[in-house]
């Protein structure tokens, strides 16, 4: 187990109490709801809401809820996430989704408030306590008690997680936190400008405990690329992509759902729009109470059912189905190349590089990297048709579940390892630009995704199926051959004042 995972998600004392027995026993964690304390830093509990089965079968709900889950390490592809042996990290970047929020406008209008309303509204709720798995809703109440000051807030649960994230990277990166030049107190974080994002920021910051110093960026619609939200500063992203497909899919899945509620209860008359609504207050309520009946109502395949639902959804706005998603993702991209490669501190004066932002941003950036693709090693195949709308891809690589819960994050790492070297490529690039030669001997890049190192599919010369840090800035070279125009993919008119293709909030001030 990672260590962010052991802080954020560490079992506490206690076993488990079976709640429910059909069709498969479940059970919830017995634990105190007091977070524990770590090196003198509370860290959230989140209890895990496991469905068993027969020969040790366990699927843990709240891993499979896209991007209303708290925090917990990708399984990645198992390799190791320590540096390989004679390695050491000298840089990094990371681009960081917020943490625990109450919900997101969205999913509250959409499904949530309609639900909710509809539930307190309903005259006979004695009704439900004829059905073991809906008794729960004759006295439920909502988890959002004033939706102007909770609505895309973070809860409390997510400072303390976003203070444990701090610890996290304490310990991982000690002395990159203390390399920053000039003054002790210059190192900085930065923010997307809304709440949620400046929130975790400062909690981030308390747990750092450096007197780290907070930029936050506009979110302005007219800053191009040089924006830690590139999606709302591009006038051709529309967010409203995918719904018809994850629409599609939600019509199919949860027409058997509604039939066996409405048996339970008709009076309810349960729609598509409950159901969704009850399986997103699985994650919404875990992370705002630390306790849920929602995660006990629905099976392992119906919860898989709701992850590809959201797959979907993502895919095509912010994934593999949106042709302009690696366009928006490549200016963080491109910016801690030139971290990761600069040989002095005249632009870049840190070693260290983390900033939060938004959910879409970090599977843009995967995009841009071309990891988590479905299509990564048949490059002759429409992606699109690796997202059946009739039928789950069990084998798709992409899977939001495993990219975006709260503090989810991407993080690019500069490896130096004694023990291990490339023979100079005649057409890398050094020196010309204040960059050292990329193609020194020892120094590789890897991709960390929630704590996993993921291999680049078109570059793993290195330990640990890492990449020599000139082929890296080849690889790159190319992606922004194909995808470096954010400008005329985004539509930006010569009008818009910072016209851009790249991003720049980084450099020293």
């Amino acid at each position: 187990m990672h260590y962010l995972q052991y802080l954020l998600a560490g079992l506490a004392s206690g076993t488990a109490v079976a709640v429910l027995a059909t069709p498969h026993a479940r059970s919830t964690e017995s634990t105190s709801l007091t977070p524990a304390v770590v090196a003198g830093m509370p860290i959230p509990h989140h209890k895990r809401q496991v469905i068993e089965g027969p020969g040790g079968y366990r699927f843990d709900v709240l891993e499979h809820l896209a991007g209303i889950a708290p925090y917990f390490d990708s399984p990645g592809v198992q390799l190791d996430p320590h540096p390989p042996d004679g390695c050491s990290v000298t840089k990094a970047t990371y681009i960081v989704r917020h943490s625990n929020i109450y919900a997101n406008d969205f999913d509250y209008e959409t499904y949530l408030s309609p639900f909710l309303s509809k539930l307190a509204n309903y005259s006979d709720r004695p009704v439900f306590a004829r059905t073991a798995d809906l008794a729960f809703l004759a006295n439920y109440t909502s988890p959002i008690t004033n939706e102007t000051e909770q609505i895309e807030k973070m809860t409390p649960s997510g400072g303390e997680a976003a203070a444990a994230f701090a610890g996290v990277i304490k310990k991982t990166y000690p002395n990159l936190l203390n390399s920053t030049s000039s003054r002790a107190d210059a190192f900085r974080i930065w923010a997307a400008s809304a709440s949620r994002d400046v929130d975790t920021a400062k909690a981030f910051i308390q747990g750092l405990g450096n007197n780290a110093t907070l930029v936050i960026v506009n979110e302005g619609e007219e800053d191009s690329a040089d924006s830690l939200t590139p999606h709302i500063s591009c006038p051709t992203f529309d967010a409203s992509m995918g719904s018809v497909q994850s629409g599609a899919w939600e019509q199919k899945y949860t027409a058997p759902l509604i039939e066996r509620f409405n048996a339970a209860a008709p009076g309810f008359n349960f729609t598509l729009t409950d159901i969704v609504g009850m399986q997103q207050l699985c994650g919404y309520d875990t992370v705002i109470r630390n306790r849920t009946d929602f995660c006990d109502v629905f099976t392992a395949d119906e919860w898989l059912s709701f992850e590809y639902a959201n797959d979907l959804m993502y895919f095509y706005s912010i994934g593999y189905g949106n042709p302009i998603a690696p366009q928006l993702g490549l200016p963080w991209v491109r910016s801690s190349l030139d971290i990761l490669s600069a040989n002095d501190t005249s632009t870049f004066n840190q070693t260290l590089y983390i900033s939060f932002t938004h959910r879409e941003e970090p599977p843009l950036v995967l995009t841009a990297l071309g990891l988590f693709n479905n299509s990564a090693y048949y490059p002759g195949l429409d992606v699109n048709s690796t997202m059946p709308t009739d039928r789950i891809n069990h084998q798709r690589a992409w899977r939001t579940s495993e990219i975006l819960p709260f503090l989810g994050h991407v993080g690019v790492e500069r490896l130096q390892c004694a023990n291990a070297s490339l023979e100079t490529s005649s057409n890398s690039t050094s020196g010309d630009d204040g960059s050292e030669d990329l193609w020194d001997d020892g120094a590789f890049v890897r991709v960390l995704v929630n704590g996993a190192p993921m291999p680049i599919p078109e570059c793993q010369n290195g330990p640990g199926e890492s990449c020599a840090l000139g082929s890296f800035a080849d690889y790159i070279a190319h992606r922004v051959a194909q995808y470096g125009d954010f400008i005329g993919a985004c539509g930006i008119n010569d009008t818009v004042t910072n016209r851009t293709d790249l991003l720049s909030i980084y450099n020293a001030q």
